[in-house]
């Protein structure tokens, strides 16, 4: 069984057991790691200066070019943060903005018994400051 990332496996935040297959464990650890780099502002993690999400309250850019620099800037983070993902895009849902909530979609690639197979998840940033990260079908 896929027993976790080094951090899941450090801080003991990660049981293999509750899911059914490697496949599924593995989903659900990369999810849990979104969620991390989503969860925290870019600048306040001692792990790196560019950890975690743009501060999205101090951009002061037109709505596309802060969309833009947004999704530019996140699909960096995972890049670096996520490696178990490739080839990632990402992509804001423009027609569900509202005030203080987001929707993220965040598509690409995984080796999974030693085959590339897509996988897409969606990034909810909620107005309480939550993120809701799930697998998505494609």
């Amino acid at each position: 069984m896929y027993k976790g990332s080094l951090f899941e496996r450090l801080s003991s935040s990660f049981d293999d057991k509750q899911f059914d297959s490697k496949e599924e464990a593995l989903y659900a650890s990369i999810a849990n790691n979104l969620s991390r780099i989503f969860s925290t502002n870019a600048g306040s993690a001692e792990i790196s200066k560019d950890y975690g999400k743009v501060d999205l309250n101090n951009i002061n850019l037109s709505m596309n070019d802060s969309i833009e620099f947004i999704e530019k800037s996140s699909q960096n983070a995972i890049k670096k943060f996520e490696p178990r993902l490739y080839k990632t895009k990402v992509g804001i849902l423009r027609e569900n903005l509202s005030f203080n909530e987001m929707t993220i979609l965040i598509q690409g690639y995984l080796v999974i018994n030693g085959r590339s197979k897509k996988v897409s998840y969606r990034a909810n940033l909620l107005k309480n400051g939550k993120v809701k990260i799930f697998k998505d079908d494609i």
